[in-house]
């Protein structure tokens, strides 16, 4: 069966942000608000809960480690909140231990650089790994921004000539706008044991919680990873995973729960999608109701358990896949 319908993702608009922070002998960061951090070595701890109105950046090779406290979005005094609110400043950073979420931000929708992220890795490699990214959004807004994490690196066209390595892991993300977790372009990403919960906004857009997209490649294993829904009356589809011209990318022993329009959307050539469980509950939207979907070629669709779709499967013929009975 051909599927048509309208897949909204995370778009590829390019920009380099400014560095702003101050590279002195307490590496502090340049911005608006309350957060002050302690650096040792490589280090920089944040010091308490605190508020910023403006993007931190992490210095190049520095390591910012929250120690369980948690940075606040908020709108400055005049304008709105724009971009990521951590982001790095050079080709390598990590990020640990740290609680990201936004408060009353206004609903304004930007572009490129200025679009609203949790934690931002642009052109960079490195880790970001037992974070919190909370309530990721601009109230009940349909802007395409509101990413919870999000890796990136040009070009997006496929083509690898400075592929940027990331471990995105042990993560616990919820109530994010646009996407939970994307990866895009020229990066190989190692994505596990991450929790990611459903869009607080589905019914102003279509959301996705992972996405994997232009040129991305790498593996998806053993994540919680929740459904999500387009209540709109436009034809467009949610997911769960979205993998879009991402060849290669591996998804492997994830476990999908909630509402999803449809659970693995897999767009993209020559990988892999095994023994993953998608299962649907719940009342659903009226548009799509697909466990998964193989719309590439010379993938390998093993092993899989589908359960409380209409569709249980799109695309794939063989593989050993099963449909659970719904209870």
């Amino acid at each position: 069966m051909q599927q048509r319908f309208v897949l909204v993702f995370v778009s590829l608009a390019v920009a380099t942000a400014s560095v702003a922070y101050l590279d002195g002998a307490t590496r502090s960061v340049a911005a608006a608000g309350t957060c002050s951090f302690t650096t040792s070595g490589t280090t920089m701890t944040l010091d308490a809960d605190c508020t910023t109105d403006s993007t931190l950046f992490i210095p190049d090779g520095m390591t910012l480690d929250g120690a369980s406290h948690t940075i606040t979005a908020v709108d400055p005094v005049a304008g709105h909140f724009t971009g990521a609110v951590v982001a790095n400043a050079g080709a390598v950073a990590q990020v640990r231990n740290l609680t990201v979420r936004a408060s009353g931000l206004a609903n304004v929708c930007d572009a490129g650089e200025d679009r609203l992220r949790g934690i931002l890795f642009e052109g960079a490699s490195g880790s970001i790994a037992h974070n919190t990214v909370l309530d990721l959004h601009q109230g009940p807004s349909g802007c395409q921004e509101g990413n919870a994490i999000e890796v990136r690196n040009a070009p997006f066209d496929g083509t690898h000539p400075a592929t940027a390595a990331v471990e995105v892991a042990h993560n616990r993300i919820q109530d994010y706008q646009k996407t939970g977790l994307v990866a895009n372009g020229d990066v190989d990403v190692q994505v596990h044991h991450n929790t990611i919960g459903a869009s607080a906004t589905q019914h102003e857009l279509a959301a996705n919680a992972l996405q994997l997209g232009f040129g991305a490649t790498g593996r998806v294993e053993h994540n919680q990873i929740a459904g999500n829904q387009w209540f709109g009356p436009s034809d467009y589809g949610a997911t769960a995973v979205l993998v879009y011209f991402a060849g290669g990318a591996e998804i492997r022993h994830n476990s999908i729960g909630g509402n999803a329009d449809i659970g693995i959307y897999y767009f993209a050539d020559d990988g892999v999608i095994d023994n993953n469980r998608i299962f649907d509950a719940g009342e659903d939207g009226g548009h799509y109701d697909i466990g998964l979907g193989n719309w590439g070629s010379g993938n390998a669709v093993t092993n899989n358990k589908v359960r409380g779709f209409d569709i249980p499967y799109d695309g794939v013929t063989d593989g050993k896949n099963k449909v659970i009975p719904s209870k």
